[in-house]
């Protein structure tokens, strides 16, 4: 496979992993793996500060990515977590106000809203271009040899 075409899936596949919309500052986030360890700093080898179960609210900068900065919803404890084991916790705001409702005319077909993709999926998708892409050198790497292969035996003929 070429350099440039590897290059170009490459980067196809770094921006599909990255791309994420822009959060606020402080987001709540919700844990949403059976239990994840909450480290001193962003490396495995961190110390474990805490282990927090499913469901636990914490708040971040983002949801989503590699490694990210946490602190519980009290400001107690602080420490990094995988990204992928974090959700964006839902915002409920409660409302006194009547709710107007329009009974005149059906309201116009709202455009579909495009699904964003959970960090799984998109190491699924990872994964599976990542096995392609083999694939697809496998069979370079196979058809170079067939080459050789014939043009050895044009040699010999000649």
């Amino acid at each position: 496979m070429s350099i440039k075409i590897r290059s170009i899936i490459l980067a196809a596949t770094a921006i599909a992993a990255f791309a994420a919309p822009v959060l606020a500052e402080s987001t709540n986030c919700t844990v949403t793996a059976p239990e994840i360890r909450l480290r001193k700093s962003p490396s495995k080898k961190a110390k474990v500060v805490a282990i927090l179960k499913k469901e636990t609210k914490v708040s971040a900068e983002k949801c989503s990515g590699g490694w990210v900065k946490v602190s519980s919803e009290d400001g107690k404890m602080a420490g990094y977590v995988g990204g992928w084991a974090l959700a964006a916790a839902p915002v409920l705001v409660a409302s006194t106000e009547p709710v107007p409702v329009s009974v005149s005319a059906p309201a116009p077909a709202a455009e579909p809203v495009k699904e964003i993709p959970s960090n799984e999926k998109l190491a699924m998708q990872i994964t599976d271009l990542r096995l392609k892409m083999l694939t697809v050198e496998r069979d370079v790497a196979m058809m170079r040899k067939d080459i050789k292969k014939i043009k050895v035996a044009m040699k010999h003929k000649k």
